[in-house]
């Protein structure tokens, strides 16, 4: 994995991690866990990163509502993740995740973004 931190992606660098893993996420009914392609997103701030944004391979996105607290770890499976300009959700089986742009808000109030380049799957 290759993080980056340019200013042509718009800002100061968020600080967190990004993993591209596989997890157990509980079905709807809640009765059973099922191994899932997901998203890890933590946070290495020790306050609270407000309107965070992921954005996978350009396309995809998902705001969070609630903050990401110091320490924290946000996992998301990928299909949750919808295009920017339709409702198609990401499907994990059909491409892989290349680049994530995580954006939030900082302590500061500045808007900190750090882009995550990722080797396709083979």
């Amino acid at each position: 994995v290759y993080a980056l931190f340019p200013s042509s992606i718009g800002g100061p660098p968020l600080p967190v991690s990004v993993l591209i893993d596989q997890a157990p996420v509980e079905t709807t009914t809640g009765k059973i866990a099922v191994l899932t392609d997901v998203i890890r997103v933590t946070s290495e701030l020790d306050q609270p990163i407000r309107n965070l944004a992921i954005e996978l391979n350009g396309h995809y996105l998902l705001m969070q509502a609630a903050p990401l607290e110091p320490q924290q770890d946000l996992v998301l499976p990928l299909e949750v993740f919808t295009d920017k300009r339709s409702s198609r959700r990401f499907d994990p089986k059909k491409q892989s995740v290349t680049e994530v742009i995580v954006r939030g808000q900082l302590p500061s109030k500045a808007r900190g973004v750090s882009k995550f380049e990722f080797e396709p799957a083979s």
